[in-house]
């Protein structure tokens, strides 16, 4: 419904959590629309080019889930159908991580 982008900093990466990004998505739209949504109400899901969706925790470290899913995210972007790495070609060619905001469901580990 809504595209909601921020830029975190390497470093920011090792302290930010799931949490607080919803956090940041819930304040978004209550400034936005003056709707106010609990985030806890929200779940953060991360699909791969190949159409496998990860349900976040929200416990987790920002860092730790692309040590875990993407340990090549400082050198290049996924790309493609294929799942292919495109180098970075410059030093502050930034890594973007594409992520969607839904409903939680009463059970994260069986998603629809």
């Amino acid at each position: 419904m809504f595209t909601y982008s921020f830029l975190v900093t390497p470093a920011q990466t090792q302290i930010l959590t799931v949490d607080t990004i919803l956090y940041y998505v819930s304040q978004h739209i209550n400034n936005t629309w003056g709707f106010y949504l609990e985030p806890s109400s929200m779940d953060l899901r991360w699909s791969d080019c190949t159409g496998d969706t990860l349900a976040l925790r929200n416990h987790q470290l920002l860092i730790d889930l692309l040590r875990e899913q993407r340990p090549y995210w400082t050198e290049g972007q996924e790309f493609g159908i294929l799942n292919t790495i495109r180098d970075f070609d410059n030093p502050s060619q930034p890594y973007i991580m594409r992520m969607s905001c839904h409903q939680a469901l009463p059970n994260p580990n069986m998603l629809p």
